[in-house]
């Protein structure tokens, strides 16, 4: 289930920030379930008449207790409305912006079973992993080179998945490009940075003696995660391919980046 994970002073400080309901909504999570985090974490919670005074009449925040010896972290689950799978009688954001992005008979929204006329950076990554075995013992991906965690054999399919997911994204007015400490970002509407990365799901061989060390194999199961601060959000095979989830990406990332927007606003 997808969850967003929170340390306990990320917690704290947004809580003593911004009110619990504008929080819930903007990292799509229930107002209870935030609730539930502070008291499981020892975090004091603002009183109701706390956000209706003004900011000079407000009391001192209260301190982190000290004496709190729980996890460091804690993981809210999100609200799953947006699931490709679960049926609604009623539209949602997401579910109007991929219809409008599918509607557009322009969009290039398939994933082709051929690369055709890829785009720079993934011709370069198909150079190399072509000379995957001169570039072996390289410790660091170049730069310009897409980081793909797959299994060679399954490179062909990544490829094709991550020149039409940058297509699609440039042809709406976002950009692919590689952070300064050599990340996938995704560049939304030219400042709202969100990270990417597509790996394939390992599945873990138990060591046939004691003197012997677990061994890890490709399942051929693509994920694709998107992280923007603390917030996190996966799509994988499953019933349909991650190919099939193109449009919701898209649609996703841009409505991640309006609402950081937005949040980055009313902060200021």
């Amino acid at each position: 289930m997808d969850k967003i994970t929170f340390t306990r002073l990320e917690l704290y400080n947004l809580v003593w920030k911004f009110p619990i309901i504008q929080i819930a909504k903007h990292y799509e999570i229930s107002s209870m379930g935030i609730k539930n985090a502070c008291e499981k974490m020892q975090i004091p919670l603002p009183g109701s008449k706390h956000w209706i005074r003004l900011n000079y009449e407000r009391k001192s925040i209260p301190k982190l207790s000290g004496d709190y010896k729980g996890n460091s972290q804690i993981s809210i689950l999100r609200k799953m409305y947006e699931s490709p799978l679960r049926k609604t009688a009623r539209s949602t954001p997401l579910i109007a912006l991929i219809e409008s992005i599918e509607s557009d008979s322009k969009a290039p929204s398939k994933v082709l079973e051929f690369l055709n006329n890829p785009t720079g950076i993934i011709r370069k990554t198909q150079n190399y992993w072509n000379h995957a075995e001169l570039n072996r013992n390289v410790s660091e991906t170049p730069e310009e080179i897409i980081q793909l965690s797959v299994d060679q054999k399954n490179t062909n399919r990544a490829l094709r998945f991550m020149d039409a997911l940058i297509k699609l994204l440039e042809y709406r007015g976002h950009q692919f490009k590689k952070s300064n400490d050599n990340r996938d970002i995704i560049l939304m509407h030219k400042e709202i940075e969100i990270d990417i990365h597509l790996r394939e799901a390992l599945k873990r061989i138990p060591p046939k003696t004691n003197k012997d060390s677990a061994d890890y194999i490709f399942t051929g199961e693509f994920i694709l995660q998107i992280k923007k601060g603390s917030y996190k959000k996966e799509w994988r095979d499953g019933k349909l391919p991650l190919e099939n989830n193109l449009t919701a990406i898209v649609a996703k990332l841009e409505l991640i980046a309006v609402e950081e927007k937005q949040w980055k606003e009313a902060s200021f």
